[in-house]
């Protein structure tokens, strides 16, 4: 059990270790469509913000700083001034996307050139010395521009017109962020978690797999008891829907398997009783035979030596034909037959034996063919009629009908019949109701409750109006092509 354990929970964990990777690594991904929503969401304000600083910088100076903290306060994090000089940090890509004038988003910043197409004559640097002023709004850890902050120059030239210096690319960036995020969770929070989900696993594993281990266990102790010689041994039924298939499976297994053993016991306590009696029979005229006064005594001898000899003879194909049909009941080949015509065959066949016996069949041939093993249920029904004609006093009745898709054969006499008490042990192989009687081997009953069973059905014994038995045999009814 323990080991089982440690193997579904050492599966469970790689699984849930696998998919929190996978997770992991597809949500840190880098997503183009993410980063354009958020460009493009923040845009129109950081280009509102970039285009109020340009404007400020054609006011007086003294009032410069005033509308940069005014710009600031509008935004919830902060917003500083950077130079593209100092800024080595800046990768080529996204340099030149702030150069060609485009809102970027530098990791949790987001950025824009200032005075992305136009320099001014001069440096107003010179005059305001507004870099550390401006950069002290932003964010403590900001490192402000050594530069001055430049601006389009529309001050008058000696010939009094307003005048622009275009240059190839801008000097300085805003810079506005750390953006606002949502708060993660922190390692230790991430790992708490986690070992509360593998805890929780190994708990749910081990309650799953209790009643599954306890069955287990309970097969284990089953069939070692069963190999020690316990054929009675079971595994403990619970309710149906907490058994394991495999529980009703070994069950039904070591039911059959005890059945099989018990029956191969008597069968060879009987087969040793039915041998002893014949080889008693023979050994007893082998030495009569040497006593023997005349050919005609030592002729009565060998008669009954060769009676005896059959008789060894039939018992031993009645045991051969008994363990085959056995051994095949799931092997055998079906084919289409007529019932009727079988049992008019056996009637044929026994009428000359028993010649004061009157038999009598139903006549519906043309609704009995069905899917049978031919000489097997010949077999059965020989039996049958067989064993009523020795007992009949004057009249065997037969019938064979459909009812309910099942083919019923029933064989009446009007014999002295069975008593109830016996009509299940009738079956069994070598049991006779008449000790003294000598006729047959004991097996032709037992050998009927077998081909029924080959064919899905069985075989049953009651009183017949007759005053006899009655026998009757009924099977599933087949009307489908031939399986081999």
């Amino acid at each position: 059990m323990t080991r089982l354990f440690f193997r579904f929970y050492l599966g469970v964990v790689i699984i849930l270790i696998s998919a929190w990777l996978v997770q992991s690594y597809v949500a840190n991904l880098p997503s183009n469509q993410n980063v354009n929503v958020i460009e493009n969401a923040l845009g129109g304000g950081v280009r509102l913000a970039r285009n109020r600083v340009e404007n400020f910088w054609h006011e007086d100076p003294a009032i410069s700083v005033p509308n940069y903290i005014q710009v600031a306060r509008n935004f919830d994090y902060p917003m500083s001034v950077k130079s593209f000089d100092e800024a080595t940090w800046l990768e080529e890509p996204y340099r030149q996307r702030l150069v060609d004038g485009d809102v970027v988003l530098l990791g949790s910043y987001l950025g824009i050139a200032l005075f992305p197409q136009t320099k001014p004559d001069k440096s107003i640097a010179d005059e305001l010395d507004l870099g550390d002023q401006l950069n002290s709004v932003g964010t403590a850890d900001s490192t402000p521009p050594t530069e001055s902050i430049p601006r389009s120059d529309t001050s008058n030239s000696n010939d009094g017109e307003s005048r622009t210096l275009k240059i190839a690319g801008p000097k300085y960036f805003l810079l506005f962020g750390p953006l606002p995020r949502f708060v993660g969770a922190s390692r230790t929070q991430v790992t708490l978690g986690y070992g509360i989900v593998f805890l929780v696993a190994a708990l749910a594993i081990a309650i799953l797999l209790r009643p599954v281990a306890k069955q287990f266990r309970a097969v284990e102790q089953a069939a070692t008891s069963i190999a020690g010689g316990d054929l009675k041994a079971r595994i403990p039924t619970q309710s149906r829907s907490q058994d394991l298939a495999l529980v009703t499976a070994f069950n039904a297994m070591a039911k059959r398997t005890e059945s099989l053993v018990r029956s191969q016991r008597e069968l060879l306590q009987a087969v040793s009783h039915e041998l002893r009696t014949p080889l008693a029979k023979i050994r007893f005229a082998t030495d009569l035979i040497e006593t023997a006064k005349d050919d005609n005594e030592r002729r009565k001898r060998l008669n009954s030596i060769d009676a005896a000899t059959e008789k060894l003879d039939l018992l031993v194909g009645e045991l051969l034909t008994y363990t085959r049909i056995d051994s095949n009941a799931s092997e055998i080949p079906l084919e289409r037959v007529n019932v009727w015509n079988l049992i008019q065959e056996a009637i044929d066949f026994h009428s000359p034996l028993y010649e004061n016996i009157n038999y009598s069949l139903t006549d519906e041939p043309e609704r009995l063919i069905t899917l049978a093993h031919p000489e097997s249920l010949a077999r059965a029904i020989d039996n049958l009629i067989s064993n009523a004609g020795q007992h009949a006093k004057s009249r065997v009745l037969l019938s064979a009908q459909l009812v309910e898709q099942s083919i019923l054969i029933q064989i009446e006499d009007d014999g002295d019949g069975i008593p109830e008490e016996q009509w299940e042990s009738v079956f069994e192989p070598f049991t006779r109701l008449n000790s003294d009687d000598n006729r047959g081997v004991g097996l032709g009953l037992a050998l009927v409750q077998r081909i029924t069973k080959q064919h899905k059905g069985q075989v049953t014994v009651s009183k017949s109006p007759l005053g006899g038995a009655c026998m009757t045999i009924q099977f599933p009814h087949n009307s489908g092509s031939t399986k081999h």
